[in-house]
């Protein structure tokens, strides 16, 4: 007897045993089943493994369903169902949460972000005057002064140095 492989031309000259032993071919492939039978020894051996198989099963007795197999079969049916319901919604939640979060993410990501550049492009008059902050608590002195190469001068000299280190 030769294995059986699911997935193969086996399964599938099988479904066609089992459809002609059943009677449900339609007669053009009724006629091909017959022809193969005649031709290929290997199909009629499996025709005959198969004719075995359903005469063991036909000399079976049949059990009969009761009223509480069918019961518990529609209520284990049921349950399934409401777990499966369950399991759905709260895939779904879990799902929605997660866009939520994620959406709220993105908010906050551009609200920063917006604020960051928008306090960086508005606070920049006010760095340039931060930056200039000596030179303009010193504007009195400075007009007083004969030229601007008489500024530099004193600064070459390190005269300014030790004002700026005490300012800090």
């Amino acid at each position: 007897m030769s294995e059986h492989q699911p997935g193969t031309e086996t399964d599938s000259a099988d479904e066609t045993l089992v459809a002609y032993l059943d009677g449900e071919l339609n007669a053009d492939e009724q006629v091909r089943v017959e022809r193969r039978l005649a031709d290929d020894p290997a199909f009629r051996a499996r025709l005959a493994q198969l004719q075995r198989a359903w005469d063991l099963l036909d000399a079976l007795d049949r059990a009969e369903a009761d009223e509480d197999f069918a019961r518990s079969t529609v209520e284990m049916v049921a349950v399934k169902a409401a777990d499966d319901v369950q399991s759905a919604r709260k895939k779904s939640h879990f799902r929605q949460a997660w866009l939520y979060a994620l959406g709220g993410s993105a908010v906050t990501v551009s609200l920063v972000a917006g604020y960051l550049l928008v306090s960086r492009w508005a606070d920049r008059p006010n760095r340039e005057l931060v930056r200039d902050l000596p030179v303009i608590e010193r504007v009195d002195e400075y007009r007083n002064a004969e030229s601007v190469e008489f500024l530099r001068e004193l600064h070459q000299e390190g005269l300014f140095a030790e004002e700026v280190d005490n300012g800090l």
